[in-house]
């Protein structure tokens, strides 16, 4: 796991400026791109940002929780499992990182040599080829994390997030060029790195819970005067869309 933490250099921040590409037959063109900002504060705090046709994101993760607001209402206080794509390259301390792992069904203590496409790879948590656990793969030679399979429940479609196509950012930090998100084993989302930087200065409001709650009013809180049927089903229908983009 150490060898794995020290690609990610030592950094105190990094901001990755994306594009986030969603496959979906149900989308014009069966897919949509998006322009996505991820802030990283290390070791434990992390940030999306994202908007598209009027309606905004932003997904907030700490130590205390995590956080989801869809214009400027809280709709949920939990990650999904596509949430947990950024955690091998989040936590920077070993113990956080294990403790991360073994809670979402990980077992840090078996490994075995798997491959994947043509590299040799150590498997955390499964005993190589079985696929049906929750599991992380790491190069063998490059300690980069390739592959987080996260195992659903009898009725929850498998997921699995592939890193690819590495690029340096300096002398000691590296950061997936691809990051490939896979459901049942097609293709549902990419993040394609474009622009990053590092140690920039982030505010520490921007992951603060206690503030990000006083922020913004919760979905279940006492409405406001209600609006006429035609735009309230509007706002409606554009939450609940750009919410399953993101389940």
């Amino acid at each position: 796991m150490t060898f794995m933490i020290d690609q990610f250099g030592a950094g105190r921040t990094l901001v990755v400026f994306q594009k986030t590409v969603l496959y979906d037959p149900g989308l014009e063109g069966g897919m949509q791109e998006l322009d996505e900002t991820l802030y990283y504060r290390y070791p434990d705090r992390f940030r999306s940002e994202v908007s598209s046709a009027g309606v905004e994101q932003i997904r907030v993760v700490n130590i205390d929780g995590a956080l989801t607001v869809v214009d400027g209402k809280i709709t949920a206080e939990s990650e999904s499992q596509f949430d947990h794509f950024k955690d091998l390259m989040l936590y920077k301390e070993t113990d956080l990182l294990v403790e991360d792992l073994s809670q979402l069904g990980i077992n840090v203590d078996l490994v075995s040599l798997g491959r994947f496409k043509d590299k040799i790879a150590y498997v955390i948590g499964a005993k190589y080829p079985d696929e049906t656990v929750p599991q992380v793969w790491i190069d063998k030679s490059s300690f980069r994390p390739i592959r987080f399979i996260l195992k659903g429940g009898e009725d929850t479609p498998l997921k699995e997030v592939e890193y690819t196509d590495y690029r340096p950012l300096d002398k000691h930090m590296s950061y997936p060029g691809r990051i490939l998100f896979h459901e049942n084993g097609a293709l549902v989302r990419m993040h394609v790195l474009e622009t990053y930087e590092i140690n920039a200065e982030v505010p520490g409001q921007l992951f603060d819970m206690t503030y990000l709650k006083s922020a913004y009013e919760e979905v279940t809180s006492t409405p406001s005067p209600p609006l006429p049927v035609s735009e309230l089903e509007e706002v409606k229908r554009s939450i609940r869309d750009f919410k399953k983009i993101f389940e």
